[in-house]
């Protein structure tokens, strides 16, 4: 009894995989990359808002960096690789956002930092998945937080949501 289970399951796993591979380009990240792609190159995101902590741009590089190296096979290069990815930060504002009156005086209940960046993504092998697009992110703190003391960790949050939604749309066709 149990060889026999022990069987079934080996026959449904190699079915499986068996499957996976005559389905074509398949990934268990949801990747879809052609399987003549295998490098990628990602230049450094230069801070071009001038506002952020001194290392915004090491930071944003950084993460899309280690995002593509955890999620695909892909080689990170300096440059010239097959799929190319530069880009800029545009935008890193903190503005009011919930404002309530007291008196004669508006005072912000929340501010909301916003991040933007314009991203250059260029396919060697497929020039029509070629795009120029800006992505932004938003989140919220209290009034007592300024521009100056954004807490990292806030700041990695909203560089990992950014950096998601651009390999979405560069290598999972989301």
């Amino acid at each position: 009894m149990i060889l026999r289970t022990k069987s079934l399951i080996l026959s449904l796993m190699v079915l499986v995989a068996l499957c996976c591979n005559a389905c074509g380009v398949y990934s268990f990240t949801g990747t879809s990359i052609s399987p003549d792609i295998k490098t990628i190159s990602i230049q450094t995101f230069e801070n071009s808002a001038g506002e952020g902590p001194s290392n915004l741009s090491q930071v944003v590089t950084n993460s899309f960096r280690n995002y593509y190296q955890r999620n695909t096979n892909l080689t990170v290069l300096q440059r010239d690789g097959d799929l190319q990815l530069e880009g800029q930060i545009i935008t890193f504002t903190l503005t009011p956002n919930a404002v309530v009156r007291e008196g004669n005086i508006d005072q912000a209940t929340l501010n909301r930092l916003t991040m933007g960046i314009q991203i250059r993504f260029t396919n060697a092998k497929d020039p029509e998945q070629d795009f120029d697009q800006q992505f932004t992110i938003t989140e919220e703190f209290p009034p007592t937080v300024d521009i100056t003391n954004i807490p990292p960790a806030a700041i990695d949050r909203m560089t990992d949501r950014l950096v998601a939604d651009v390999f979405n749309k560069t290598v999972a066709n989301w």
